[in-house]
């Protein structure tokens, strides 16, 4: 969770304010936040859980990105597109979510104008994370799952008593090979070639670093 947004003073300043202009809403895992046609008028905060943006690519779905804890998604409510082609999806077993429309943002953005930097800032890591992303599929496999684990675990890895780095139950071999765009059978390949060198711990869910 990138605690350095202080995301949550906006989302505060927000309560504050008539709650006829917000909603906070809790999603079990598998449900769909936003579906892949619809063009949402939302902008949505995520409280509580993870959320994956899954895409279609030749009948395939894909992982292209996740969303954590402290982020801000439904960017696509500010383009001129009348639709889009992905999906934000539960991961964890629920999420909590809050809700607001764009237009009532915005207005509370003209009141406290000193907001727009840090939604700019939150945006702005959206488009850094996909540029990484398109460097990211150009690692050979094993690499690319190593690179996937740390980075999740950066985010959402639990320290064990052990001190090691162990990943939520919702990272499977499914999640990964969505994810870094390859078969489940070179996922659990890869797995195993980290397991043997040390880096990984574990190999089966919880999967679990050194």
């Amino acid at each position: 969770m990138e605690l350095y947004k202080n995301n949550l003073a906006l989302i505060a300043y927000l309560k504050t304010t008539s709650h006829n202009i917000w909603t906070e809403k809790t999603y079990e895992k598998d449900s769909l936040v936003i579906d892949e046609y619809e063009k949402t008028e939302t902008i949505y905060y995520v409280l509580d859980g993870v959320l994956s943006v899954e895409i279609l690519n030749d009948g395939k779905c894909y992982i292209s990105s996740f969303v954590f804890q402290n982020d801000f998604f439904g960017l696509d409510s500010f383009s001129t597109f009348n639709q889009k082609d992905h999906s934000i999806r539960v991961m964890s077993e629920h999420a909590t979510v809050f809700c607001l429309s764009k237009e009532k943002l915005l207005n509370v953005l003209n009141e406290q104008p000193e907001y727009y930097a840090l939604l700019l800032t939150n945006f702005a890591d959206i488009f850094q994370r996909h540029y990484g992303y398109f460097h990211f599929l150009y690692l050979p496999t094993t690499e690319r799952i190593k690179n996937a684990l740390r980075y999740l675990s950066d985010h959402i890895g639990l320290i064990t008593e052990a001190e090691h780095l162990e990943l939520p139950k919702f990272i499977t071999q499914e999640v990964l090979s969505k994810f870094c765009r390859t078969s489940q059978s070179r996922v659990s390949v890869s797995l195993s070639e980290l397991e043997k060198t040390g880096w990984l711990l574990k190999k089966k869910v919880p999967i679990t670093l050194n």
